[in-house]
């Protein structure tokens, strides 16, 4: 069983408060971050405590990916920023990538609006953000996604309290 973590828009977080996140929210078996993580960045040299997957955010100057595929635990996943094609204000058009970029999960960040939908078979995900929460009320939020009951759970950060996203009304695409 995996449980993955799922940040964003760390920005201005310093790496040892995000160092320090890490260690506080428990349970957890691979970490993926949408990015815009913090400046200065060097995957060199940033040391995770569990497996990282990341990729470029429109402020991250590190050299990394724009997209990243991957599987854990047989679910596939795909992340992303979100700000190339606007993907993350307008997120069902994650699902036309499917033919190219097939996946089961879809992250994605940039909007700093924490986001969650389930389409046809497939999550879109967006954690919002850990230091400037763009949402209301006002959360610094991350996302736990589980790889066998493929639930997803936001919290607040600092206070590690579950919330609710609204998921939008379901529908094909």
């Amino acid at each position: 069983m995996s449980q993955i973590l799922i940040i964003s828009d760390t920005h201005f977080l310093r790496e040892h408060d995000l160092e320090e996140f890490f260690n506080t929210v428990k349970g957890y078996d691979a970490i993926i971050h949408c990015g815009d993580i913090f400046l200065g960045f060097d995957p060199k040299t940033f040391h995770a405590p569990k497996p990282l997957y990341i990729c470029r955010g429109n402020n991250d100057f590190a050299n990394l990916e724009q997209t990243l595929q991957f599987e854990i635990d047989g679910t596939l996943f795909y992340i992303t920023h979100g700000h190339i094609n606007h993907l993350s204000y307008e997120p069902l058009e994650f699902l036309n990538l499917r033919k190219d970029y097939p996946a089961n999960v879809f992250c994605f960040g940039h909007t700093h609006i924490p986001y969650f939908n389930e389409v046809d078979d497939v999550t879109l995900i967006n954690p919002g953000s850990l230091a400037l929460p763009r949402n209301y009320p006002r959360h610094r939020t991350y996302a736990i996604y589980d790889t066998v009951t493929r639930q997803t759970h936001f919290y607040d950060y600092p206070t590690l309290e579950e919330i609710v996203v609204p998921q939008p009304t379901k529908g094909k695409k």
